[in-house]
C-alpha cells in the first residue's frame, strides 16, 4: 500500500457508500499477507441514526461515550498512582513496539529508511533525501474509521504469530488509531498483559466497556475515547548518522473530529465543560518537520550560553509541540553532539485545563518534565503568570517560543459558543458546534496570532530568542512582487513592535494559496448553500481574499550582532514552491521542508 492509496482510501471513506479496507501486515512467514475486512459506509452518517450492524466505530458510540470522555485525566486522586500507571502504559507500549515505524511498516506496509552501515557518507549528512522515508514523522496519513464502518479484527490476528508483540499491536492500533471497538474476550486473549492490560487502561480512562450490540453478540466491547499518536523524531539533519538513533514518542489527544462530532466535552455531575484537545494534523507536524530540519543550524548560531535550553509551547494543546523540542534535544544528546550537553525545561500555556492535563500525561509518557500554566491570550492580564515564570531577569528567558494557535477565521454563527466561553473575552453568540476553542481564531483568524506575537518579544532571549509558528496567514503575498506583502508582513511587524534589539524573520506561506471562494466552501463543511453564503460574506466582511497555511519564523539578533540591524522587526517572505509531494504543510513532503531549511539556516546566521 503506498501514500497516494492511502489518501485515495480517506477520499473513498468520505465520499463512497461502501468501500473495502485493507491494511497490510507481514506474517510469521515473512509474505506478504493481506489483512481485509469489509466496511459499509452509510450515506446517513448522523450519530442519532439508528447504529448499523456489525458498526464497530467509536464515532457512532459518542452519546454513550460522553461521561468517559469527561473523566479522561480525572480519575486518580492519588498523583504517584496515576504516574506509575502512566509509566505502565509507557512499558506497553515500548514491549508491543507501538512506534511510528513499527506501524508504517507492518501495518500498513509503507517503506520506511531502512538504515545500513554504508550510509556515513560525510558530504551527505544536511542532505534531505536520506530522511524522505522519515516524513511524516506520525501517521496523519491514517483517517479513523466513521459510522457505519467496521473491523472484525477476529477474522485476521494471528494470535499464534512467532513475533509476540505483533497481535498486540494490531489491536492498540485498531483502537487508538482506527477509533474501531474490539471485542473484550478478543483482546484480553491476545494483548500482552490480558486482564491486567485491560485494567490498566481502564484505571487511566482511556478506553471503557460497552455491553453487547450488533457487532459483538457473544459479549462486551473495548471502547476507546482517545487517540494515542505515535511520533518518531529521527536524527537531526546536519549531524553524523547513527544506526537506530531516534526517539519514539506518544501522544494522548482527543478523537479526531470525524469521530467525537464536537468541539466541547460536555460537562457532567462533577466536570465542568472544556474544550477538546486538538488531534495531530498536518499544521502540528508541519511545524515539528521544519524546525527539526533547521534546529540545530539554530543551536549552532543562537548565542547559546547559559547551561539550560527552555521552551515555551504556547497554545499547548497535547504539548506536541513543546515535548518533540525536547525529543530533538534528547536524539542529539544521544548522539554525542556538543550543543546538547545542556539541561532543558518545558513551559505549555493553554486555556484549556484538560489541554494541560493531557500535556501533564504526555510529558510522564514520553519521560519528560513540562511546566504547565493556564492562561487565556486575550485576556488583559495573560502575561501575569508567564512574567512571573520568566521574572524580570534576561537569564529566565526563554530560547524558543513555539505555537500552533487556533486561526480560522470563523463567523460567528458557526463557532462553539461553549469552548470559546473559556477565553474570558468571548462575547460570541453561536448555535453550532463545528469550530470551537482549538481551531476558531476570532473572526479575524488573527486574533491569537496577534496575541502570540506581542508576547514574544518580551518572554524570549534578545540575544538570538527564536519565535516559531504554524497558522493559516490571510490575504499572504501571491508573487515576489506582489503589494499585500506590505499589508501582512506590515502588520506582523507592527504586533512584535519596536524594542532595543533588532529582529527578523521569514514567513514561508503556498506558492498557490487557496482564494476566498474555495476556503468557504472547505470551511463550511457542508455543500449548503446557505451556509457557504455565511462564510463568503463573513471573509468579504474582513477583506481577506486569499488564505494559505504557513510558518513564520522570527529570530532575536545578538546583542553584539550586525550594526545596521536598527531595532525592531524585519520580516522577508518565501513562496513554497508547489511539487509533486504537495505544499508547504503536506506531511510527506520532504521538498518544501528542504527548502525552508535553506533559508531558515541562514537566518539564524544573520
Amino acid at each position: 500500500m503506498n501514500l497516494p492509496f492511502l489518501w485515495a482510501l480517506v477520499f473513498l471513506f468520505s465520499t463512497t457508500v461502501s468501500v473495502v479496507l485493507s491494511f497490510h501486515v507481514k506474517t510469521s512467514s515473512r509474505h506478504k499477507a493481506s489483512w481485509t475486512s469489509s466496511t459499509q459506509v452509510f450515506a446517513n452518517r448522523n450519530n442519532q441514526a439508528p447504529r448499523p450492524p456489525d458498526d464497530t466505530s467509536v464515532a457512532s458510540r459518542i452519546d454513550e461515550a460522553t461521561p468517559f470522555l469527561q473523566q479522561v485525566g480525572r480519575s486518580y486522586t492519588d498523583k504517584d498512582a496515576w504516574g506509575k500507571d502512566i509509566d505502565k502504559l509507557h512499558e506497553l507500549l515500548h514491549l508491543t513496539r507501538y512506534h511510528h515505524s513499527t506501524i508504517k511498516k507492518r501495518i500498513f506496509n509503507l517503506p520506511i529508511n531502512e538504515r545500513t552501515n554504508d550510509r556515513h557518507n560525510h558530504e551527505d549528512e544536511e542532505s534531505l533525501e536520506k530522511y524522505k522515508h522519515e516524513y511524516p514523522f506520525g501517521p496523519t496519513y491514517v483517517r479513523p474509521i466513521a459510522v457505519g464502518q467496521s473491523i472484525d479484527l477476529r477474522q485476521f490476528i494471528d494470535i499464534n504469530s512467532t513475533e509476540e508483540w505483533l497481535p498486540s499491536l494490531q489491536v492498540l492500533t485498531t483502537l487508538f488509531l482506527l477509533s474501531s471497538c474490539v471485542p473484550r474476550s478478543l483482546f484480553t486473549q491476545t494483548v500482552v498483559g490480558g486482564n491486567d492490560t485491560m485494567n490498566l487502561l481502564l484505571r487511566l480512562g482511556l478506553v471503557y466497556l460497552s455491553p453487547a450490540d450488533n457487532a459483538n453478540k457473544d459479549g462486551e466491547l473495548v471502547v476507546p475515547v482517545v487517540h494515542l499518536f505515535p511520533l518518531q523524531i529521527p536524527q537531526l539533519p546536519g549531524t553524523r548518522d547513527q544506526l537506530d538513533l531516534v526517539k519514539d514518542m506518544v501522544f494522548m489527544t482527543d478523537l479526531h473530529p470525524n469521530v467525537l462530532s464536537m468541539t466541547t466535552i460536555p460537562s457532567g455531575s462533577d466536570c465542568p465543560e472544556e474544550g477538546a484537545v486538538m488531534y495531530i494534523g498536518p499544521d502540528s507536524l508541519a511545524l515539528v518537520h521544519h524546525l527539526h530540519a533547521s534546529f540545530l543550524g539554530y543551536l549552532k548560531n543562537g548565542n547559546l550560553d547559559s547551561s539550560v535550553f527552555r521552551v515555551l509551547d504556547v497554545c499547548s494543546g497535547s504539548g506536541v509541540q513543546a515535548l518533540a523540542a525536547l525529543g530533538m534535544l534528547d536524539v542529539l544528546r544521544k548522539s554525542g553532539h556538543e550543543l546538547a550537553a545542556v539541561d532543558t525545561e518545558a513551559v505549555a500555556v493553554d486555556v484549556n485545563q484538560r489541554a494541560l492535563r493531557f500535556t501533564a500525561f504526555n510529558a510522564r509518557l514520553n519521560g519528560m518534565k513540562v511546566t504547565t500554566v493556564q492562561s487565556d491570550l486575550l485576556a488583559d492580564n495573560a502575561m501575569t503568570s508567564i512574567e512571573e515564570l520568566v521574572g524580570r531577569g534576561e537569564s529566565k528567558k526563554f530560547d524558543i517560543l513555539l505555537a500552533n494557535p487556533p486561526f480560522i477565521p470563523t463567523p460567528n454563527l458557526v463557532s462553539d459558543d461553549a469552548a470559546l466561553s473559556l477565553r474570558e473575552t468571548n462575547s460570541i453568540a453561536t448555535n453550532s458546534h463545528s469550530y470551537g476553542l482549538f481551531s476558531s481564531g476570532g473572526v479575524s483568524g488573527e486574533d491569537c496570532l496577534c496575541a502570540i506575537i506581542q508576547m514574544a518579544p518580551r518572554v524570549l532571549r534578545s540575544d538570538g530568542g527564536l519565535m516559531a509558528i504554524v497558522s493559516e496567514f490571510m490575504n499572504p503575498p501571491l508573487s515576489d512582487l506582489d503589494e499585500q506583502k506590505c499589508m501582512l508582513l506590515t502588520k506582523v511587524e507592527q504586533w512584535w513592535g519596536i524594542h532595543d534589539v533588532a529582529a527578523s524573520g521569514v514567513l514561508f506561506t503556498n506558492e498557490h494559496p487557496l482564494e476566498s471562494q474555495v476556503y468557504a466552501q472547505r470551511r463550511a463543511l457542508t455543500d449548503d448553500h446557505g451556509v457557504i453564503s455565511l462564510w463568503l460574506n463573513h471573509l468579504e466582511r474582513y477583506q481577506i481574499e486569499h488564505v494559505s497555511p504557513g510558518l513564520l519564523f522570527v529570530k532575536y539578533h545578538s546583542a553584539g550582532g550586525n550594526p545596521n540591524n536598527a531595532p525592531g522587526c524585519n520580516i522577508d517572505y518565501r513562496l513554497v514552491p508547489r511539487t509533486n509531494n504537495g505544499s508547504v504543510w503536506t506531511p510527506h513532503n520532504f521538498n518544501a521542508v528542504g527548502y525552508t531549511m535553506k533559508m531558515l539556516n541562514d537566518l539564524y546566521q544573520s
